[in-house]
């Protein structure tokens, strides 16, 4: 016999049910609605609530509803699961494209950081030390972030800064391998800060650090559009872009800013914005992988890990990667003044 607390309860749970599959639903539907963007980056939590609650409709004996419930949870899991699984060290992210020689100095390292423009510097001074990468794309750099990394910079000669001055700093790329002077690209309002590396015999690289704001009601989107009309579409290949994104990489706004770049995601990364305030065993199963790196064809990702964790409430991460000489430099270079571009 059915008594009316555990009708009750039947009914939460699901009434429940049917809020989580849609929220998770609208999800799928980020490049018409913004909303709907902003409910896709919490598409991993949603999908763990969804099996909970059909778990819980086949205690409660409504199988069909439970039923219904998991295959839209089994749906978007598919979704997320590549970029949340961390891929073993050592295993390329995509198949090279041909067997062809490395251009220049072969493999390579780019160190990924979003600092955290008020965070303590100490450590995150000694992971680029201990990591020792050719490579580094910095977010939320300061003014005492640029102090505090001067006796780096005899290791890097070669440096650029966009935005330093702005309230939550700007963004920042350093680099032991020379940069092509003339291309360069600027964009303080939309965290975006782009430089080619010239990796010799007339091959070069395209490295990209971005930092995008927060999504809708935020105007994360309108960045993407500007960014993706004017600046992205001109970059040379081979481009490789990494940044805090502040959006999942399975989101519409990910995805539009791939296509727009002509480059694609990289899986296996995992969470990498942790927050700060919960337990340290807690923190690695809310976060969100916001920090994001994108990578054109000519560029075989070798490794993707997640570093320890520094004073910032992001995650660095280590990017391991080559050029086979095939694909380097066959598209003239765009040339950036004042965020304009000029052939």
């Amino acid at each position: 016999m059915t008594t009316p607390i555990s009708r009750i309860t039947a009914s939460l749970v699901l009434g429940g049910a049917v809020v989580v599959a849609a929220a998770l639903a609208a999800g799928f539907f980020g490049r018409t609605v913004p909303f709907f963007d902003s409910l896709a980056q919490f598409r991993a939590h949603l999908t763990v609530s969804l099996f909970l609650l059909a778990l819980c409709l086949i205690v409660l004996r409504s199988v069909a509803a439970a039923t219904l419930a998991a295959i839209v949870a089994a749906y978007a899991a598919v979704s997320v699961s590549p970029f949340l699984v961390p891929r073993p060290a050592g295993e390329p992210s995509r198949p090279e494209p041909s067997k062809t020689a490395l251009v220049g100095r072969g493999p390579l390292k780019l160190l990924q950081m979003n600092l955290r423009y008020d965070a303590d510097p100490v450590r995150a001074v000694t992971t680029i030390a201990r990591l020792d990468p050719d490579v580094l794309t910095l977010q939320e750099i300061s003014r005492r972030w640029v102090e505090a990394i001067e006796p780096l910079r005899a290791d890097y000669p070669y440096s650029a800064f966009c935005g330093v001055a702005g309230a939550a700093g700007g963004v920042a790329i350093l680099s032991r391998i020379p940069f092509v002077e003339e291309d360069a690209a600027c964009r303080a309002g939309d965290g975006f800060l782009a430089r080619r590396l010239d990796l010799g015999n007339g091959a070069g690289l395209t490295v990209v650090s971005e930092h995008l704001v927060w999504p809708w009601p935020f105007r994360q989107g309108r960045q993407v559009a500007a960014l993706g009309e004017d600046v992205l579409p001109k970059l040379q290949m081979p481009l490789l872009i990494a940044g805090d994104f502040n959006a999942a990489p399975w989101s519409a706004t990910v995805q539009r800013y791939a296509s727009a770049s002509r480059t694609k995601p990289t899986t296996g990364i995992g969470p990498t914005w942790l927050p700060t305030r919960l337990p340290d065993p807690l923190r690695p199963l809310v976060g969100l992988p916001l920090d994001n790196v994108l990578a054109s064809d000519g560029v075989r990702l070798v490794s993707v890990t997640r570093q320890d964790a520094t004073a910032s409430d992001h995650l660095p991460i280590l990017v391991t990667f080559d050029v086979p000489a095939a694909s380097a430099g066959d598209v003239a270079p765009a040339r950036f003044v004042d965020g304009a571009a000029a052939r």
